[in-house]
């Protein structure tokens, strides 16, 4: 239907649109010395801390398709460690249309190449997620403990565009709507009943998992790791540049953690990303806003590679 199709290229174009504004905005309120200086950075940068930060990242995105099967071995999935990365690094891909519809797709490209059911799959990235959460939520006690000017820090994710959250209030209110009418569906149809009954037995077993997983010592250890080569990437990456070698551990996790925000606001902190990241920059006196934009492009030039190889390898392993 015109109308199912509007709904999902708005779906796409909004968070997108929103990005790129966000991006204009950012670069408009560049000085000509800021331009330069990125000019500058591109040219200076020392490629080796670079590519040293790419690999610390491909380590982190390996280390986390390779915790996924511990999860999914207690229920009798043993998925190859090749395609449970694949998976991954599609899923992240595929972030950058709608965001957070990765995850779905990431359990959905594991039931194509490896026939594990999707519910069961989806329920340990579920699983996967409350546990990044935490994580996410350590670090940014850390790092506000360790801020000098706390107030500061926290104010500096309110200079993202006010549209951006609107944009996220009326997500959260169709999603709502729409759980009310499934409800609903539910509640009178015993077809979709018993259907979305089967499909929760399976959910609430991949969500057990964690509990009966085997090797929860190594869980334990890929989580750190996977948090480690996050942080470690961004100070890699500082070290590639005179003007941030010397930055304190604060800044570095400051950085990180507006980064990591402004990821899960927009498709790939597209925007958001850089200002965030100078913002932090600019509380220690550290006048170089190329390294914001320099550190995302990288990053995001990573995904877009690996993830539509991924993506490419499982489409021709799924038509050979």
């Amino acid at each position: 239907m015109l109308k199912d199709r509007i709904i999902k290229i708005l779906k796409i174009v909004l968070p997108l649109g929103i990005g790129v504004y966000l991006t204009w905005y950012f670069l408009s309120g560049l000085s000509d010395k800021d331009i330069q200086q990125t000019k500058d950075a591109f040219f200076n940068a020392n490629y080796f801390w670079i590519a040293f930060s790419l690999l610390i990242a491909f380590s982190g995105h390996l280390s986390r398709a390779y915790r996924w099967l511990f999860l999914l071995e207690p229920m009798g999935y043993k998925p190859k460690l090749s395609n449970a990365y694949h998976a991954v690094m599609s899923g992240y891909i595929i972030n950058y249309t709608v965001p957070r519809s990765g995850e779905v797709a990431r359990a959905g490209l594991l039931t194509q190449s490896e026939n594990v059911p999707f519910e069961k799959g989806f329920a340990t990235i579920v699983v996967e997620r409350i546990i990044d959460v935490m994580m996410l939520g350590g670090v940014v006690l850390i790092t506000t403990v360790l801020q000098t000017n706390s107030e500061q820090f926290e104010n500096i994710m309110d200079r993202g565009d006010k549209g951006s959250s609107m944009m996220l209030w009326y997500i959260l209110g169709a999603g709502l709507l729409m759980g009310i009418v499934g409800f609903i569906v539910y509640l009178k149809n015993d077809k979709v009943k018993n259907w979305v009954n089967t499909k929760l037995l399976g959910f609430w077993e991949g969500i057990k998992s964690v509990w009966t997983m085997k090797r929860k010592w190594s869980f334990v250890f890929h989580t750190i790791f996977i948090w480690a080569t996050y942080i470690g990437m961004m100070w890699a990456s500082a070290m590639a540049f005179e003007e941030t070698r010397d930055m304190p551990i604060e800044a570095i996790l400051g950085a990180f953690v507006v980064g990591a925000a402004a990821i899960a606001l927009l498709p790939g902190g597209i925007g958001v990303y850089p200002l965030w990241v100078t913002a932090v920059l600019g509380m220690y006196e550290i006048d170089f806003a190329a390294f914001g934009i320099f550190v995302w492009a990288a990053q995001t030039l990573l995904i877009l590679v690996l993830g539509l190889l991924s993506l490419a390898i499982l489409q021709w392993r799924k038509n050979s």
